[in-house]
């Protein structure tokens, strides 16, 4: 295999997404705090929670990338909030299974929506043609991300 070229920090993918990220998120942030009582890592359990429910928690910690201690406790806050319901999974009484409560569905569509608008207020002015290809792009770069390690 040839020698990959060096690449400056500011010009990786993986420094670039998680900048874009981590920005988002700091700005948002401190409103989920502030009116959910939501942290980090509990607003990405719940929003993939919100997203593929029911789920288990074995699945959920492979989702959100976070390591399944912070996971645990991250469920374990959000069901004492009466955001999620942990059951039985019917298939396999050994697994739970995580869903949103009712409250926890209307706290999930909020704060979707604020992420919603920012995202919109980011692509503004970008035009149609050049998202529709930085979404084609990402898609690419999921797939080959998600195969690394997976090839002898």
């Amino acid at each position: 295999m040839p020698k990959a070229a060096r690449v400056l920090l500011e010009d990786r993918i993986s420094y670039r997404c998680l900048s874009v990220a981590a920005r988002i998120t700091r700005y948002l942030s401190p409103r989920w705090k502030a009116e959910f009582g939501l942290t980090v890592i509990g607003w990405r359990v719940m929003a993939v929670i919100g997203r593929f429910e029911p789920i288990s928690a074995t699945q959920l910690a492979a989702r959100t990338s976070t390591d399944a201690f912070f996971v645990a406790r991250a469920i374990e806050k959000l069901v004492e909030q009466g955001y999620v319901l942990r059951g039985v999974d019917a298939e396999d009484r050994r697994r739970l299974r995580l869903s949103l409560t009712i409250a926890g569905k209307k706290v999930h569509r909020q704060v979707e929506d604020m992420i919603n608008q920012v995202e919109a207020d980011l692509l503004a002015g970008i035009p149609e043609a050049d998202a529709e290809i930085f979404f084609q792009v990402m898609s690419l770069l999921e797939d080959r991300a998600a195969a690394l390690g997976t090839t002898a």
